[in-house]
């Protein structure tokens, strides 16, 4: 039997990513979920505005995602609990950068890819960021 849910964004489970951006010169990441496939070259993801690591995309133009493995689920948890604006989140990882100079990725993740950022489209309370 089927049941209508109304208006409801049904696409889930979703990837969990770790996000990193250079802010303030430094290393932030965060735990993202709302991450998707735009083409074959491109991604998007869904941030809430109030998020430090928005500042850092949009100052550099770049961002990196890295896909953590299972054994990382504690640390990519608890990149999603705290903010950068109040703990170095930089300090839980072996950082590295690419071609792009400003795109944090986590060399302890299996897959990793950096970020140029193509176009930002404002919702009310979300930015998202096509890269």
């Amino acid at each position: 039997m089927k049941e209508e849910l109304g208006i409801k964004n049904c696409l889930y489970p979703m990837p969990v990513t770790l996000v990193g951006a250079e802010v303030a010169g430094k290393a932030n990441f965060i735990t993202m979920a709302h991450v998707g496939i735009m083409d074959l070259n491109s991604i998007s993801m869904g941030m809430a505005k109030f998020h430090h690591t928005n500042g850092g995309i949009k100052e550099n133009g770049t961002f990196g995602v890295s896909i953590p493995s299972v054994g990382m689920v504690q640390v990519t948890d608890y990149c999603g609990l705290v903010s950068g604006k109040k703990v170095d989140k930089s300090k839980l990882f072996d950082v590295f950068y690419g071609k792009l100079k400003t795109a944090p990725m986590i060399r302890e993740c299996p897959i990793n890819m950096e970020c140029r950022l193509i176009q930002t489209v404002d919702f009310p309370k979300h930015d998202v960021f096509i890269g």
